[in-house]
């Protein structure tokens, strides 16, 4: 395995994290009426998935 497919494998499983952690905060948010824990899980399953987007992008050399 290529250090460029390592890393496209490593930026599409981050990506998949994102997408699974961003309906679990939306749920727990919505459930115990907390916001704030909504809001700090929808950044950090955001930033995983525009870090996961950025390796997966990078032209395998």
């Amino acid at each position: 395995m290529t250090s460029g497919t390592m890393a496209a494998t490593l930026g599409r499983l981050l990506q998949l994290v994102a997408l699974v952690l961003l309906p679990i905060g939306l749920s727990y948010g919505l459930m115990n009426d907390n916001v704030a824990v909504e809001v700090r899980l929808l950044g950090i399953g955001g930033a995983l998935f525009v870090l996961g987007w950025l390796l997966a992008r990078k032209p395998s050399t």
